[in-house]
């Protein structure tokens, strides 16, 4: 006997073996069960994600003779729709058939009631490669069929189909299935096959199907042809698909992230000698940072990332190095490097130059370049280098040695709460001006401390990172040594309550008086 695909070998014969669609198929059982059937049905969803198998199924359970669980696939009239020998149930290609004469035959055929079963099935795939004419032809039939005729559609692509069509069948939108589903079904199918393969390599057989239960066994079947008798790895996996090992990837990031260009562009070198596609990693570079940036917003599990557990830790863990900032930048940057290899001769160049650009933003002017500088600056002087600084060309005297001022009392960071509008006006970082002006609130807790408010984890980060700064900005504004801290409005919340039994509805009054500020600056313009 001939060898048969997997996909086709393992196609679901019953309900229950319909993978990631409970909601479509406990509605399809419930209407067989209490004889509630529709005349018309439309499938809906991408491919693979088994909407001509649920409708096959569903013309065997309708038809069935059996008194259990229908389908039966044991009965005369079971078996006969399998063998394809049931001329009740016809499944017509829409994109090879879809002429109005096609339609004029199906419209004549339903006159005639089912020679055995109790209905005639017609399943249209594709439907929606029907032209305009052939689906006019099809309404009336559609919307009054006789009542031993149920018509099942499916597409890929609805929104392409007449609203006069859609109006008249029961949707059901199927969904993409999930990598922990998929890679369940699939190991199972690999243990009854008797193939050696890794959980991870299944695990990224799913991730790569994008959803799509036929195309993941469409690949499986092409790794057991290609490394039969052999145990099977992901990274087998990725040379049958020609991608890239994810450790790429994380090296890559860790080369730009530390700013090293030369590590950078060997990774290139080493993609290009194995023959892997340039565009293709620009796509999935872009893929990987957004990931990064994902992992870096999210706490815990997230749909977002549909991926194997390690995988996702391990872009935590990467991730936790880099700002949101940064990473938005090196999205624009690959993503522009994506439209740019389009119209370009040599992809190569333009992939080198984008690394180079993304491991030394030197010539970037903006927030996020500006601040991946400062955090190079800082890790070189935490390693011990000393960081070169071009002088001037006017020598400047510098004074001997400042006085030095004297710390800041409770009193002190009173005024020092009620000038913050004074104070921020003398910021010369125009940035951190703003952030501290429009962004932040100045408070008090009993602690000799001046706490700065914030709402959000990055301007936390920012204030954290920018700390000596500020201090110096207010020792140069108030001739004081001021102690500062950063602090979350939730975390400042709860340590008011804890001194004090009350919340602290101060912060909002500043808010409103900035607010009505900002209101009066805008009227003295005009």
């Amino acid at each position: 006997m001939a060898y048969r695909a997997l996909y086709r070998r393992l196609r679901p014969q019953t309900f229950d073996e319909v993978i990631g669609q409970k909601h479509i198929i406990k509605t399809l059982k419930n209407q067989i069960e209490t004889g509630r059937i529709s005349h018309a049905y439309l499938f809906c969803g991408t491919r693979g994600t088994g909407k001509t198998s649920t409708a096959k199924i569903f013309a065997r359970a309708v038809n069935c003779t059996s008194d259990g669980e229908k389908p039966c696939n044991e009965c005369e009239v079971c078996r006969a729709i399998l063998a394809g020998q049931n001329v009740n149930v016809s499944e017509i290609d829409a994109a090879s058939n879809n002429s109005v004469e096609n339609v004029r035959d199906i419209t004549e055929e339903v006159k005639y009631p089912p020679a055995s079963g109790r209905y005639r099935v017609y399943i249209i795939d594709e439907v929606h490669m029907l032209s305009a004419a052939a689906f006019n032809a099809l309404l009336k039939t559609l919307e009054e069929p006789p009542e031993y005729v149920i018509f099942i559609l499916a597409t890929t692509d609805p929104q392409k189909m007449p609203q006069t069509v859609l109006s008249r069948c029961q949707r059901f939108d199927f969904h993409r299935i999930t990598v922990a589903e998929m890679t369940e079904v699939l190991s199972k199918h690999m243990e009854r096959e008797n193939v050696d393969i890794d959980e991870e390599a299944l695990a990224y057989i799913a991730e790569t199907s994008d959803g799509a239960m036929r195309d993941a066994l469409s690949l499986l079947d092409m790794c057991m042809s290609f490394y039969y008798g052999e145990h099977i790895t992901a990274d087998k996996v990725r040379e049958i698909t020609g991608a890239v090992s994810r450790d790429v990837f994380f090296a890559l990031m860790d080369a730009i992230s530390d700013g090293d260009s030369a590590a950078a562009l060997d990774i290139v070198e080493d993609m290009s000698v194995k023959g892997r596609d340039i565009q293709q990693f620009a796509a999935d570079c872009v893929t990987h940072i957004r990931n990064l940036l994902v992992a870096r917003a999210v706490e815990g599990s997230c749909a977002a990332l549909n991926y194997a557990e390690s995988y996702i830790q391990r872009l935590k863990e990467q991730s936790a190095k880099l700002s949101y900032e940064y990473l938005t930048e090196l999205i624009n940057l690959f993503s522009k490097l994506q439209t740019d290899m389009k119209q370009s001769l040599d992809p190569r160049i333009l992939l080198e130059v984008t690394c180079i650009k993304a491991c030394m933003p030197l010539t970037e002017k903006s927030t996020a370049a500006l601040e991946k500088r400062l955090i190079n600056v800082e890790q070189q002087l935490e390693k011990g280098i000393s960081v070169s600084v071009q002088a001037p060309d006017v020598q400047r005297s510098l004074p001997k040695e400042a006085p030095k001022p004297p710390k800041a009392v409770p009193d002190d960071i009173n005024t020092m709460i009620r000038n913050w509008r004074d104070f921020v006006a003398t910021v010369d970082d125009k940035i951190l001006a703003v952030m501290l002006r429009n962004e932040t609130q100045p408070a008090y807790l009993e602690d000799n401390i001046l706490t700065i408010v914030c709402n959000y984890q990055n301007h936390f980060d920012t204030l954290n990172r920018r700390k000596d700064e500020i201090k110096r900005c207010l020792r140069e504004f108030s001739q004081k040594d001021f102690d500062v801290r950063a602090m979350l409005r939730t975390q400042y919340d709860k340590r008011h309550k804890e001194l004090y039994g009350i919340s602290d509805d101060t912060l909002d009054e500043q808010n409103i008086e900035e607010s009505l500020g900002r209101i009066n600056f805008d009227v003295d313009i005009q």
